[in-house]
């Protein structure tokens, strides 16, 4: 068996279902390749991927042949299972997100956390942001905001505002802590489940 990449496609405007596929199928016709070759097609879910009637893996068969078999990518299946966390641990997800926009999104407000920070002799001096396309950043957003909580907590009291009271409560501190732990785990699972030379047998192995 031979890994490797045959070939990083940029979409150059849309990303419906007609424009993958375009792109997918100008790639293999430009190379002289057959799609009867193509065995197999995993996606991650996208709908402009898995649509029925349209959607690009449903055009790859119509290529190909039935017998092609899809599947979706189980690297993106914690995903999923993190957008279904219980209520109160998603309103701190939500509450952290707000916190850390509200420092980040002005830069004066940025500088004077950093000021704080180089004054306490912290560890770091800036928030992560948190971007939802980018999804397993969120352990070390979480984590940032965890190890800066005192210091935050500082700025927003000095600031009057009213996400103060958050970082101020035992209890929405510790389930800050509680989620930046599951965040990680999930995090170094699913860089486990990449790079050269892995099969579905190891990968299922690490998931169980």
């Amino acid at each position: 068996m031979k890994e490797d990449i045959l070939s990083a496609s940029e979409l150059p405007k849309h990303t419906t279902n007609s424009e993958v596929f375009k792109v997918l199928n100008g790639f293999v016709e430009e190379r002289d390749l057959k799609w009867k070759n193509c065995i197999g097609v995993c996606n991650d879910g996208a709908a402009c991927l898995t649509g029925r009637s349209s959607g690009s893996v449903t055009k790859i068969k119509d290529k190909a042949g039935n017998n092609l078999l899809s599947t979706h990518c189980y690297i993106r299946g914690q995903k999923s299972a993190s957008k279904k966390m219980a209520p109160e641990c998603n309103e701190v997800l939500s509450q952290s997100v707000e916190i850390i926009n509200y420092i980040k999104n002005s830069a004066l407000n940025t500088r004077l956390l950093k000021a704080l920070c180089n004054e306490m002799g912290s560890d770091h001096q800036n928030l992560l942001f948190h971007l939802e396309v980018c999804w397993l950043s969120c352990s070390e957003v979480l984590k940032r905001l965890y190890e800066l909580r005192k210091e935050v907590e500082l700025f927003l009291i000095d600031k009057k505002s009213d996400l103060s009271h958050y970082v101020q409560d035992k209890k929405w501190v510790a389930r800050l802590a509680h989620l930046s732990d599951i965040f990680s785990y999930i995090n170094e699972l699913n860089l486990k489940l990449q790079g050269p030379d892995t099969t579905i047998f190891n990968a299922w192995n690490k998931i169980e």
